[in-house]
């Protein structure tokens, strides 16, 4: 973190107000350290695990990852073909990778289509590149409104990458049929995995991961509790992001675990002495933010008089805990089934009403990037919801620049005329 990090991916620790991708400048907060450590090698750890022969998986969203887990893939999300081979170059400056991941978006829509929304578009990538992707493997129909034509799109080409799917049934009026059907769903798709890693996925080792997954996620409430509870703000935003330590495990869940553990005793301290976190103001405007994949800059935020206090995609899966007895596939069914993100618009409005009010905050921002229909469809109508439940301002902002490493000034002014409205 500061010798080999800073020659390797000098751009990572680049301060300037417009990088979205700032390290936290709390170096006090060593848990905080080692999630930005996490985030810096994670190339370097998936690399690791590939040679040692774990196959590397693209998924969607954060519907569930143990069958990935279980049948000993790494489940990555669709920038990963980018990821990949922008890391491939070490010492880039800032602007320097700003360019290549320009230039990797763009020949990934002219593969697929302008019209997608960035984060899926890179999976077009695999098209003409060689990646070492064993497959592509979503959850359909979560979230997001690209991700199926995209995983098509890997069919066709010079490289033909397998696709397995998980259909995810949206009507949740199916009852008990949803459930059979989304069981069938999960085995298929662990037996599918289990075939590219050679391991065959028994119930017990499915069992093992749902009860290491559930300890993930119980850590990450409890401490999402301690810091909405607490009087002034732990952390600051960029250390406020632990919850996706729960949701993807940061590619092992031993690791994942033992930092969560760490950053609950952290910030249980802190909360008892009364450390506000560096860089925040001495009383913010507490911001949630709704959206999938898509969140305004945290350090902007924190500069302007904010901070962030939770953001609803990942959030959601960690209220989803699965029954650790019994059939495993069926307790993974009922769990994914009542996911609170993926439920009817209305019903995901009043969770995240509920969600809002819990973190206390003073604001909501719902962000969606350009491109993706699913959730700049429901966006007025969760925020309308949400201002007439708890009467708190809420604003819709559409943005170009999900995957970019710059957030835009267009975006940036919004942001910053909310935060003095509410302060």
């Amino acid at each position: 973190m500061t010798k080999e990090g800073p020659a390797r991916y000098p751009y990572a620790f680049n301060t300037q107000a417009s990088f979205g991708g700032q390290l936290s400048g709390d170096v006090t907060f060593l848990s905080g350290i080692k999630q930005n450590y996490l985030s810096l090698t994670h190339m370097d750890r998936i690399r690791d695990m590939h040679e040692k022969g774990k196959p590397i998986v693209i998924v969607r969203g954060w519907i569930t990852s143990e069958p990935y887990y279980a049948a000993g893939c790494i489940s990555v999300g669709p920038p990963f073909p980018r990821g990949w081979m922008l890391q491939q170059l070490t010492g880039q400056d800032f602007r320097q990778a700003n360019i290549r991941g320009m230039a990797l978006l763009e020949e990934a829509r002219q593969n697929l289509t302008i019209e997608s929304c960035n984060l899926v578009a890179y999976l077009a990538l695999l098209k003409k590149n060689k990646l070492p992707v064993s497959a592509v493997a979503p959850c359909l129909c979560t979230g997001c409104s690209d991700m199926a034509y995209a995983t098509v799109a890997c069919r066709t080409g010079p490289i033909r990458v397998p696709t397995f799917f998980m259909d995810y049934p949206v009507n949740h009026g199916y009852g008990e049929w949803r459930i059979n059907y989304l069981k069938t769903e999960i085995r298929e798709l662990t037996e599918k995995l289990g075939g590219i890693s050679g391991k065959t996925v028994t119930d017990e080792m499915l069992e093992a991961e749902i009860k290491c997954e559930n300890q993930a996620r119980r850590i990450v409430r409890e401490c999402q509790k301690i810091w909405w509870n607490a009087k002034v703000p732990p952390t600051n935003s960029i250390d406020n992001s632990f919850v996706h330590l729960g949701s993807m495990g940061a590619f092992d869940y031993t690791v994942a675990i033992q930092v969560l553990q760490e950053y609950l005793r952290e910030i249980q301290g802190r909360v008892q002495k009364g450390i506000t976190g560096t860089g925040i103001s001495s009383d913010p405007a507490r911001l949630f933010i709704c959206g999938s994949c898509v969140h305004p800059n945290p350090a902007f935020i924190d500069k302007k008089g904010g901070v962030i206090v939770g953001k609803d995609d990942q959030w959601s899966v960690m209220t989803m805990d699965v029954k650790e007895s019994g059939d495993p596939y069926e307790n993974l069914a009922r769990a994914i089934s009542s996911h609170p993100y993926e439920r009817p618009t209305e019903e995901r409005a009043e969770w995240t009403v509920e969600q809002v009010r819990d973190s206390r905050a003073d604001g909501v921002i719902f962000m969606y990037n350009w491109g993706c229909n699913y959730q700049s469809a429901v966006a007025g109508m969760i925020t309308d919801i949400i201002k007439e439940r708890t009467g708190l301002p809420a604003i819709c902002i559409e943005l170009g620049e999900l995957t970019r490493m710059e957030s835009l000034e267009q975006s940036q002014n919004r942001v910053e005329a909310f935060i003095e409205m509410l302060r």
